[in-house]
C-alpha cells in the first residue's frame, strides 16, 4: 500500500489495518507492526501511523499498553467514555428497532403478521451477520 488516492493516507491506512484485523490477519492481542515498519512498508510519516492507530483505538480495534506496545481486539471493545460503535451494531440496532416497531404496528392494527414476519427476517440476517465471537458472548 505505497500508493495513496482519494481519501486521506490515514484513512487508507486504517482502512488496511482495520481489515487485518477483522480478517485475522492481525489476531486478537497481537501486536501491531511498529510505528517504523508501519512507515517502511506503507511509504507514509509518523503523523499519518500515529493518526491512523488514533482512529483504531477510538473505534475500540486496538488498545495501547505503555511501554508495550498496540494490539489488536476483535470483536473491537469500546472504552466506557467512547462514542463509537463496531461496525455490526448499528445494523443490529436498526434490526432491532424495526421488530420493535412491526410488533407495536401489528398490536395496534391488530392486521396480518407479514411486517413482523419481514422485521424478524431482517433481525435475523442482522444476528447471523454478527462476528462468531460476539454471537458466542451473547449465548452465555
Amino acid at each position: 500500500m505505497t500508493e495513496f488516492q482519494g481519501a486521506p493516507a490515514y484513512l487508507q491506512l486504517a482502512d488496511d489495518l482495520r481489515e487485518r484485523i477483522r480478517s485475522g490477519k492481525l489476531a486478537a492481542g497481537t501486536a501491531l507492526p511498529s510505528t517504523q515498519e508501519l512507515m517502511d512498508s506503507s511509504g507514509v510519516s509518523s503523523t499519518v501511523v500515529k493518526n491512523a492507530v488514533s482512529l483504531l483505538r477510538t473505534e475500540g480495534y486496538v488498545i495501547g499498553h505503555q511501554g508495550k506496545g498496540v494490539f489488536a481486539q476483535f470483536p473491537p471493545r469500546l472504552a466506557g467514555h467512547s462514542r463509537g460503535a463496531a461496525d455490526w451494531a448499528v445494523p443490529v440496532l436498526q434490526a432491532g428497532q424495526a421488530i420493535e416497531q412491526a410488533l407495536r404496528d401489528l398490536v395496534h392494527t391488530g392486521g396480518e403478521g407479514a411486517d413482523a414476519e419481514a422485521a424478524l427476517q431482517r433481525w435475523q440476517a442482522a444476528f447471523e451477520a454478527l462476528p462468531d465471537s460476539v454471537k458466542s458472548r451473547l449465548a452465555e
